[in-house]
């Protein structure tokens, strides 16, 4: 079976540092990389809707949401329960929002939400991290307009 998904990541800075998650050991096929808050659209959700209940389920946070700032597809194949494969073409938008909570929490530490860790990372450090392959691009760009006051967080 083939699918096309939908999903969006959250790139929120609060005193140079980047909210960033880490997956936990279960997750497949990327266990314990980093990424970025945020995840796939669910049937009947709008667009902020979608992103707005990731970023609450995933960090315990609500986020002003602003502009598209990246956009990138890949290509990831899992086993179905009944050992058949699913072919998944995910096209994510990354965007710039902002946040006046600092305290973040994990809503949903679930086995089904594959969460183990998240934090607030130094923009320094970042690259240092062992980040999801769908990062590849997408944060080192990010990192470069940050430091060059490109990025456009909404108020």
């Amino acid at each position: 079976m083939k699918k096309i998904f939908f999903a969006q990541k959250a790139l929120i800075v609060k005193n140079n540092k980047l909210l960033m998650v880490r997956k936990s050991k279960n997750e497949h096929p990327n266990p314990l990389k980093w990424d970025l808050p945020g995840g796939r659209m669910e049937w009947g959700e709008g667009i902020d809707e979608s992103l707005s209940r990731e970023l609450y389920e995933e960090a315990g946070i609500e986020a002003t949401l602003g502009k598209p700032y990246y956009m990138r597809e890949w290509f990831v194949t899992r086993t179905q329960e009944d050992g058949s494969p699913l072919e998944m073409q995910i096209v994510a938008v990354y965007r710039a929002c902002s946040t006046s909570n600092d305290a973040i929490t994990n809503k949903k530490a679930t086995e089904e939400e594959q969460i183990e860790v998240v934090e607030w990372v130094s923009i320094d450090e970042i690259l240092n991290l062992d980040l999801m392959p769908a990062l590849s691009g997408v944060i080192e760009d990010f990192i470069k307009d940050f430091k060059a006051g490109k990025i456009e967080f909404p108020n």
